[in-house]
């Protein structure tokens, strides 16, 4: 179990570490008057390490490479699992206390903050560190092309962009509404603010899981 879990059990109300760039979207849970309050708290903390993530996600793939762009992908998808049940691992043992839910919400929230830290890296990785993934220079104008680029069509979206943006709001709120229900995560990527792909993989994750019990719509999915 990791230090910041331990810190968990014995001082609730101490705010939890973060990144610098992510401290000032953090709410302060010292403050926190019952365990409600708390749950709440430290949810919120979450989701303000979740959106600092996504929008650090959405910054590296802008600057990837369309091979790197399906590498880094695969690997966030994966993060996603890892996530979950390391968070479940680690918290196994205290599943019928009271403290269960603040000490899933810290891991989760830690978790969350590290693969920050790790994007934030790449974005600003030093020269000759052999950790670094090339990025496309930031703002960078294409080379002149001797023939005419083909126009971009209308209702193309990056593989990355927002569920919303790319599959239609009523859409996005289908897959949405979907992974919610067949999601085995605590706290799942289900929001339209993530990728559809990112959704859909979760839902495929999740249908799997239940599998002969699975809702109807599970079918599309295979």
């Amino acid at each position: 179990m990791r230090v910041g879990l331990l810190l968990a059990l014995s001082l609730l109300a101490l705010p939890l570490a973060a990144p610098v760039s992510a401290q000032s979207a953090a709410p302060d849970c010292s403050s926190a008057p019952n365990t409600l309050a708390m749950n709440a708290c430290y949810k919120a903390r979450h989701d303000a390490a979740d959106a600092m993530l996504n929008e650090r996600y959405r910054t590296l793939m802008a600057r990837l490479g369309t091979e790197d762009q399906a590498r880094l992908r695969d690997a966030q998808r994966a993060w996603v699992a890892f996530r979950d049940k390391q968070c479940a691992f680690e918290t196994a043992s205290h599943t019928t206390g009271s403290i269960y839910p603040v000490l899933v919400t810290t891991c989760l929230t830690e978790l969350t903050q590290a693969r920050t830290a790790t994007f934030e890296h790449y974005l600003n990785c030093p020269s000759g560190d052999t950790s670094c993934v090339p990025l496309t220079q930031a703002g960078a104008q294409p080379a002149p092309s001797l023939s005419p680029a083909p126009a971009p069509s209308p209702t193309a979206a990056p593989d990355n962009a927002p569920c919303r943006q790319s599959a239609g709001t009523a859409k996005a709120q289908l897959y949405v509404q979907q992974c919610t229900e067949v999601s085995p995560a605590t706290h799942p990527p289900c929001n339209a603010q993530n990728a559809c792909g990112l959704i859909i993989d979760e839902i495929k994750r999740g249908c799997a899981m239940i599998g002969a019990r699975a809702p109807a719509f599970c079918a599309s999915y295979k």
